[in-house]
């Protein structure tokens, strides 16, 4: 089950979260590294997004950050975005879409009255 994140409230949304990893698509396999991720001005910001990232990003610019839950059975928030390193090495990061994401199998959670007609929750 995916929620849509509206991404002018992508920072009340990474803020809800406390780890962070950077998916990139490295050589010879997709690579995951642990981050630390702030938006500035609407750009997702990696000031060391790792030797791997540097490398790649330029030729794969296309990277997700994937923030588990707090939580079990929490949500996971999902950021796709391109991602273009700027003259310190900083990865910059401009989202193009952000899901909360939970499998819709999660048995934990008994209210299935929303909006939505199961589970989802909006951010904001």
């Amino acid at each position: 089950m995916s929620i849509p994140v509206d991404l002018t409230a992508l920072g009340e949304a990474l803020g809800r979260h406390d780890t962070a990893y950077l998916l990139t698509a490295g050589e010879p396999r997709p690579h995951v590294a642990e981050v630390f991720p702030e938006l500035v001005e609407g750009v997702v910001v990696l000031e060391e997004p790792g030797r791997t990232a540097r490398r790649t990003v330029g030729d794969r610019p296309a990277v997700t950050v994937l923030m588990p839950p707090r939580e079990r059975g929490g949500y996971t928030l999902i950021v796709d975005g391109e991602g273009v390193l700027d003259e310190a090495g900083a990865l910059r990061i401009t989202p193009s879409t952000a899901v909360l994401h939970r499998a819709s199998s999660w048995s934990g959670h008994e209210d299935h009255d929303s909006e939505c007609g199961n589970d989802c929750r909006p951010i904001g």
